[in-house]
């Protein structure tokens, strides 16, 4: 009886991961009128058929790619590190985007063979990051997509390598379906666990 109802949780699991995601393309009218949203997340179809799945900066997903749109040339520093206030001297944590304006001046230092960023910032902060867990996007890097996987690859694509930009969204008419398979499952499977004979 166990083996049967866990059988079915499984199954009715697997249906539930299938169909509450979709992803559906953007047409040239929703990208010129400022979509995907800089929240949103998307996968990108390139002209050579690659595709990379991906999420705003620190929205966790299952392949931790993060991207940042670039409309216009500019500088944009993001990164997970410390941050240290000028002031106080409080060591807490940072996870974000600095825009270029906002930095002052940089220096890399190497500490027990380790390699570190720091950039401080207008604002009398001070932020440090280990080799691997930032990008610092230059001007003459250009407009495009710049995609980041922590210690793992940073790639930019331009706007003119991209064929299609497909945004994230839950299917709204197969969720709801689905939920009710799932409730009903879970009665029955009950219902037959109370029902069975006891040895």
């Amino acid at each position: 009886m166990k083996k049967k109802m866990l059988i079915s949780l499984l199954v009715v699991s697997f249906f539930n991961y299938i169909g509450c995601y979709s992803y559906y393309t953007l047409s040239e009218e929703e990208i010129n009128a400022g979509k995907p949203l800089p929240d949103e997340s998307l996968k990108l179809i390139l002209n050579d058929e690659r595709q990379f799945n991906c999420s705003p900066p620190f929205v966790k997903n299952e392949y931790d790619v993060y991207y940042l749109k670039v409309d216009k040339p500019g500088r944009f520093l993001i990164g997970r590190g410390d941050k240290t206030i000028k002031d106080n001297r409080v060591i807490t944590a940072f996870e974000g985007i600095v825009p270029g304006e906002m930095i002052d001046s940089s220096k890399i230092f190497i500490i027990n063979d380790e390699e570190y960023s720091v950039y401080w910032t207008k604002d009398n902060a001070r932020l440090s990051f280990k080799k691997g867990e930032f990008i610092d996007i230059l001007p003459e890097q250009g407009t495009g997509y710049y995609l980041w996987k922590p210690n793992e690859i940073e790639k930019k694509i331009s706007f003119d390598e991209i064929k299609e930009i497909q945004e994230s969204n839950i299917n709204w008419y197969v969720i709801g379906p689905i939920t009710v398979l799932c409730v009903a499952a879970l009665i029955g499977t009950v219902l037959l666990a109370v029902q069975a004979p006891h040895n």
